[in-house]
């Protein structure tokens, strides 16, 4: 066994102090090796600098706030009760976010609104959660708010109906069909992953024996008839651990982890049976260096993905740097290291470790949160998909001086053509989430 850990809480890397090291900065010129004024088709082909309309241009990016921080959900909303901080979800519709949140104490979600134009704030709902539940992602579409994950033992979604202002009626859960016997009672799901192939939702989860000794990955859908049985295996195989799944171009592909040694997999084919064999993802030959994934968003052309993998380098020599990439054969992740990869943040100090929230991504484009030690502040991380950083991790919102407070985890969405940042806050043992409205442009 190791003596040493690659920490993961949620789906985020435990770093802190990143810093952007990869393309160019806010408002700055582009490199005077770069290719300024000369035609391009990818970013890539744009150092120091990005793509626009076909020529290369200086990076100008900037955020501005839209609004002062406000309230998403008070105190008072929450009951005065303690959250599960790492069940905040972000929702976009077309000009709103809905912001979910399981308050742990009186066993429900708590679900607020938040709007692009006028009072940020819209209406706010909740539903209750008997038996315990976890959701992984969001989304409104067509008149409802959908909410992917897990409530008691059953995979599924949870519906909501949506007018103007918020959520206009109580919400229903819809488990998906055929629940498959190793995830069902007295066994456990423990991690789940949606991905959306046209109409069809689909789902991979890695369901636990009730001793822990033993897992099995399956693969169903809200319109699969029974799940498959993709492979079973001792607890300590990571490469059953599913942490993401997209469906693009025909392809599935599964990303599979382990918390603990590190050990990072991908499984992918045209179908689920096709998914039984894993092989390993690595950045360096060296068994000690460890890989794991952090986010994966579809390509906007539907023929790849886009991957952001944490390396690590393990004591006395202890790095970890981010890597985001574009892959469009799967296949191509086998090589060590694979291709396309580029580092776009680093970690600057080893002893203090803070969680960057869950990516997101506008096809284009990805942004990320962290919240710095010691819990005081939120920023904000933006660069392209192919790595070319457009804003370091810049300050969005901090604290008072002297206050209180402490900023327990962050996250991201599009708001419209805005930004939404949101973030939890404990004070005196009360928690709320709160939010700021961004304006980003290049």
């Amino acid at each position: 066994m190791r003596p040493w850990k690659l920490v993961i809480a949620g789906s985020a890397l435990l770093v802190a102090g990143c810093q952007i090291i990869a393309g160019v900065h806010a408002d700055a010129e582009l490199d005077q090796e770069g290719n300024g004024g000369e035609r391009c088709s990818a970013p890539s082909e744009c150092p120091g600098g990005v793509c626009q309309d076909g020529v290369c241009q200086p990076a100008e990016a900037k955020c501005v706030l839209d609004l002062e921080p406000f309230d998403i959900l008070t105190s008072e909303d929450l009951g005065g009760h303690e959250v599960d901080t790492s069940s905040l979800v972000l929702a976009s519709g077309h000009d709103r976010v809905f912001v979910s949140i399981i308050d742990k104490t009186a066993s429900r979600l708590v679900i607020g609104t938040v709007h692009e134009l006028r009072d940020p704030a819209g209406s706010k709902s909740e539903f209750p959660l008997t038996e315990g539940a976890a959701f992984v992602t969001g989304r409104e579409s067509e008149g409802q708010l959908i909410l992917l994950g897990r409530v008691g033992s059953d995979i599924g979604q949870l519906v909501f109906p949506t007018a103007a202002d918020g959520i206009s009626s109580a919400g229903t859960f819809q488990p998906f069909p055929a629940l498959a016997p190793e995830c069902t009672s007295p066994n456990v799901t423990a991690s789940v992953a949606f991905a959306q192939a046209g109409d069809e939702t689909l789902y991979a989860a890695t369901c636990a024996a009730p001793d822990g000794t033993t897992r099995s990955l399956v693969v169903g859908g809200s319109a699969e008839a029974a799940p498959t049985l993709v492979a079973q295996g001792p607890r300590t195989d990571a490469s059953l651990n599913v942490h993401f799944y997209t469906v693009t171009n025909g392809q599935h592909l599964l990303l599979l982890d382990d918390n603990a040694t590190g050990q990072a997999f991908f499984r992918t084919g045209a179908t689920a049976a096709d998914l039984g064999v894993a092989k390993q993802i690595q950045f360096s030959p060296s068994p000690e260096e460890v890989e794991t994934f952090f986010g994966a968003f579809p390509l906007p052309e539907g023929d790849g993905v886009t991957l952001l993998i944490a390396h690590l380098v393990p004591p006395p020599r202890l790095a970890v740097s981010a890597e985001v990439g574009v892959v469009r054969d799967f296949s191509s992740l086998v090589n060590v290291p694979p291709p396309g990869f580029t580092p776009v943040f680093k970690l600057e100090n080893v002893n203090q470790y803070n969680p960057p929230g869950p990516p997101m991504s506008d096809g284009e484009n990805v942004y990320v949160t962290l919240v710095p030690h010691p819990g005081k502040s939120v920023n904000l991380g933006w660069f392209t998909r192919t790595g070319e950083s457009l804003l370091p991790q810049e300050n969005i919102f901090s604290l008072p001086d002297g206050s209180s407070a402490q900023i327990l985890s962050s996250t991201v969405a599009q708001l419209g053509i805005k930004l939404l940042i949101a973030w939890i806050e404990q004070r005196e043992g009360a928690y709320s989430v709160r939010g700021q409205r961004l304006i980003c442009t290049l």
